[in-house]
């Protein structure tokens, strides 16, 4: 890569971080076009950017078109040097008598063009007066004056470019501001359960409880407490946070059979089983599918006595999935009710004191 190409790309990389190409025309641009014509009595006035194959027009009087080949392009001229560049008669000029531009329509004889310099110094394209006739006067005022013009198209820019600097960095700390309060009701939550744990509860009130409170702070339709036995599995306690979470409810079956369904799986595994799109599954429930399940997880909680618990949670909005906080949230709180169970199993049966001691 040449010296030349290397400062194109650094150019480039500059007029892209205005993101201004392609976009739609503003009042603020075009008035500055208007102004030029009016300024200058020419029937032709273009805010032009140079990009890589192109020249675009942000603004644009008396022209139908909105862009040009960079190689037809005065302004592609105009940013190689430090002032204004005007052209009397392109067609007395060697470097435009047989440009496209000067031989065909719009019939280019006089240019005039500022170069758009931004503070750092790099040349986006150029503000440019054009007539279809010859101008031999353009004098130091005139010079001035469309420079002074081209420093108001490069200040629109830079207020564009701030403005969207300041809505993007707005937008950071809103994020932030969400992440913390997330994370402060996810660690108040954990903290509850283990609260939870602590206290001289039935271990089947320390499981509901903590499955109630996870549930509302993971922003879940439904929830539930599933209690598996002997006789099958039963759901002791539910809760449902929207309509969909109450039709879901009533397309469960209130009872299964021993070794039916995920949850006696997710027991006997002692692990954690996270579903996204419950519809795509080989055995999914068509009653729960119509229901509007979307993502569906179960998380074992442990023995006591003669119930195991297995604790569910379910997403019903549409394209809903698990996410990295959620899928945190529901196995810290699960492993603390499940140690908590394990340690009220432990106890409930003190060991048998041995033979021959006191």
């Amino acid at each position: 890569m040449t010296a030349g190409q290397a400062g194109d790309e650094q150019r480039l990389a500059a007029l892209a971080r205005y993101a201004v190409l392609d976009t739609l025309p503003e009042h603020t641009f075009d008035r500055i076009t208007q102004i030029a014509t009016r300024l200058f009595g020419v029937p032709i006035a273009l805010i032009s950017l140079v990009d890589k194959d192109r020249q675009w027009f942000k603004a644009c009087i008396g022209l139908d078109t909105r862009q040009t080949d960079r190689s037809l392009s005065f302004c592609a001229h105009t940013i190689m040097g430090e002032d204004v560049m005007v052209v009397p008669d392109a067609r007395r000029d060697p470097r435009f008598v047989d440009n496209g531009l000067v031989t065909g329509a719009p019939h280019i004889r006089f240019y005039a063009g500022a170069p758009l310099v931004t503070p750092d110094g790099f040349k986006l394209g150029s503000l440019c007066i054009i007539d279809t006739r010859p101008h031999e006067n353009f004098s130091a005022e005139d010079h001035a004056a469309l420079t002074d013009l081209a420093g108001v198209v490069v200040s629109e820019l830079e207020l564009r470019f701030t403005k969207r600097q300041l809505e993007t960095e707005g937008q950071a700390r809103a994020q932030m501001m969400s992440f913390l309060r997330e994370t402060q009701a996810v660690n108040e939550a954990l903290l509850g359960v283990n609260n939870l744990t602590q206290l001289d509860l039935p271990p089947q009130d320390i499981a509901t409880f903590a499955t109630e409170l996870i549930a509302q702070v993971a922003d879940v339709d439904w929830a539930a407490l599933i209690a598996l036995g002997g006789d099958g599995s039963r759901t002791v306690a539910s809760w449902t946070y929207s309509e969909r979470g109450q039709a879901f409810s009533q397309n469960l079956p209130e009872r299964l059979e021993p070794g039916e369904g995920v949850c006696w799986t997710v027991a006997s595994s002692g692990q954690p089983h996270y579903v996204n799109r419950y519809a795509s599954l080989p055995d999914a429930a068509p009653g729960v599918v119509d229901a509007g399940a979307q993502a569906i997880a179960w998380l074992p909680l442990g023995t006591y006595g003669d119930q195991t618990y297995v604790v569910s949670y379910a997403m019903l909005r549409p394209d809903a999935g698990w996410t990295a906080r959620q899928r945190e949230l529901f196995g810290a709180s699960a492993n603390a009710v499940r140690q908590a169970l394990s340690m009220r199993e432990l106890t409930r049966h003190p060991a048998q004191a041995q033979p021959g001691t006191p």
